[in-house]
């Protein structure tokens, strides 16, 4: 029985391992997802001077009732107006020493 189980189980098991390897997790859902009570403009100025303070580059491009601040490394935030409230999202992609501060900017810049 035990025999059966284990083969029953290997598949199963080779399946997930399959998927949690092509699982691309900034291809979804954004890791971070607030409601702040402050404007867009003043949301991106404060990423921007948080980008400055750590010589970090980015790319800014307006989006319909927003912006988008690309980081590289697939790092994108997104800022928008919409229905009455300002939404601030963080797609996070790969993640290294010099860009970690982009998690804590959504406390910061959208609490």
């Amino acid at each position: 029985m035990k025999k059966i189980a284990c083969a029953l189980a290997l598949p199963l098991f080779l399946l997930q391992a399959c998927t949690t390897q092509f699982h691309n997790a900034d291809a979804g859902q954004p890791e971070v997802e607030t409601a702040p009570n402050a404007s867009v403009a003043s949301i991106v100025q404060c990423l921007t001077d948080e980008a400055k303070k750590h010589n970090a580059t980015f790319k800014q491009t307006p989006i319909p009732q927003g912006t988008m601040l690309e980081f590289g490394d697939s790092n994108v935030i997104k800022v928008r107006f919409d229905n009455g409230e300002t939404s601030y999202r963080f797609y996070p992609g790969e993640r290294h020493v010099s860009n970690l501060w982009l998690e804590g900017a959504s406390k910061k810049c959208a609490p």
